[in-house]
């Protein structure tokens, strides 16, 4: 099993755009969590959490440390968004895999300016 996880390392790293792509990707989700932990700010008063236009309220309240899933929800998305790269590359889907960390991109982008907006409301 190592043997093969350095064989997978090796083939990724040989195929420069895809290697290129994907640190671009982790790098961004490390400042994306980063960017949320440092905006945090402890409080005993319940922050907006939660929009929708749906609900009785347009504003759902919660702690302060519900802001703690938005850092996990970026580290799973590092994890499971580049497993699944590998995983097409090793099965020679090379232009699917490339497509899929460009989406995988423009996903962690958007959910920055939805997380950015949030924090922004949350801690007035």
């Amino acid at each position: 099993m190592k043997t093969a996880g350095i064989n997978y390392i090796k083939l990724i790293i040989a195929d420069r755009a895809l290697a290129l792509l994907l640190l671009l990707f982790i790098l961004v989700v490390i400042a994306y969590s980063i960017y949320v932990g440092v905006s945090l700010r402890p409080s005993d008063l319940q922050v907006a959490v939660h929009y929708s236009s749906f609900g009785e309220t347009s504003f759902y309240r919660d702690k302060w440390y519900y802001f703690i899933n938005f850092i996990v929800v970026g580290a799973f998305m590092a994890i499971a968004h580049t497993v699944l790269t590998v995983k097409l590359f090793i099965q020679g889907r090379r232009s699917l895999a490339l497509a899929f960390v460009w989406l995988s991109l423009l996903l962690i982008v958007i959910i920055w300016f939805t997380t950015w907006a949030v924090l922004r409301v949350a801690f007035l």
